[in-house]
């Protein structure tokens, strides 16, 4: 049995939230000839389907507007071509789960391999905790998450992974500088150098994780960092300005959530601190192969496992 110390993503700049977080600073700064589209965007952003869809821990639905300790999962999909010909589901390869409690300004994170065996709930099956998105969309996932923390979920925000290729080519491309050498989908990259990416090369530099050099886990997911904070960049950059729609249509086709326009004005005034210090919280484990499918899959220590939970609860103000 080999242990291994899994990292989590950056505590700011992860794939998922900071799209989220630009796009409320955004509406932050909202000015008047921007105002309905960014709106509209939102709108076509939010999730219908899911309103009011509080979590299966609450006794009562938590209010933004009176700054209640609130929880987000963050899930960022793979939706190809390929999959969607096979008519198979989108599975979340990227998970994480995202407390604020804007009372004491904190905040936590927390990375959920996409390998975590785990109960998908509504399926009464136990498999990679990435499938239950794949099975039931963004609420199975929620509940399943939930179910494996112990721990609420209220919100998500789940955003199609290869969308960022339009975001990119729409803000006309971002430069990355590899902190590590290896090849990966026709594309070489060397550890120091600088390059001026389009949306394709982006995402084959963001995706590398198997090949040699290419850092595994820990290596895609600072890479997926370097390459959200350049789009977080270009987004909030003078120049975008004159494809701002464009751009507005690209976030809305991609990216899907239960937090409503007026929740994210909230979200912006009241929960931006604890946004801003959230602490990295790390779920150890190791891997190991089942003998019940023969998959390999990763187990958390008890020990970690309690912790973590421990202090989301607590962040939540939750008694244990």
């Amino acid at each position: 049995m080999r242990q291994t110390r899994r990292k989590g993503l950056h505590p700011v700049f992860t794939v998922m939230i900071v799209i989220l977080l630009v796009f409320i600073l955004i509406v932050g700064g909202i000015l008047a000839y921007v105002y309905f589209q960014l709106r509209s965007t939102a709108n076509n952003m939010y999730d219908a389907e899911f309103e009011g869809s509080q979590s299966n821990l609450r006794q009562a639905e938590v209010e933004i507007s009176e700054g209640d300790p609130i929880s987000v999962v963050l899930f960022g999909t793979d939706d190809d071509q390929a999959r969607n010909e096979d008519m198979r589901g989108r599975r979340s390869d990227t998970i994480m789960v995202v407390t604020l409690n804007p009372d004491t300004g904190e905040g936590n994170i927390v990375s959920i391999p996409r390998d975590t065996q785990a109960e998908i709930v509504g399926r009464d099956s136990v498999e990679k905790i990435n499938h239950a998105y794949a099975y039931g969309g963004p609420m199975m996932a929620k509940d399943t998450v939930e179910n494996f923390l112990d721990v609420p979920i209220d919100y998500f925000v789940s955003i199609n992974m290869d969308g960022f290729t339009n975001i990119i080519d729409e803000v006309g491309g971002i430069s990355v500088t590899s902190e590590d050498t290896f090849e990966q989908s026709e594309y070489s990259f060397q550890a120091g150098e600088t390059y001026e990416m389009d949306g394709e090369m982006a995402l084959a530099f963001s995706r590398a994780r198997y090949d040699p050099g290419s850092g595994g886990d820990s290596g895609r997911q600072q890479r997926q960092q370097q390459v959200v904070q350049s789009i977080a960049d270009e987004l909030m950059s003078v120049q975008t300005v004159t494809n701002f729609n464009d751009i507005l249509d690209v976030l809305g086709e991609n990216i899907r959530t239960n937090i409503q326009f007026n929740e994210m004005n909230e979200l912006r005034s009241t929960y931006q601190e604890p946004a801003q210090n959230l602490d990295r919280l790390l779920l150890e484990g190791y891997d190991e192969r089942s003998q019940e499918d023969g998959l390999y899959y990763f187990f958390p220590d008890e020990a970690s496992y309690n912790e973590v939970t421990s202090e989301l609860k607590a962040n939540l103000e939750l008694e244990e």
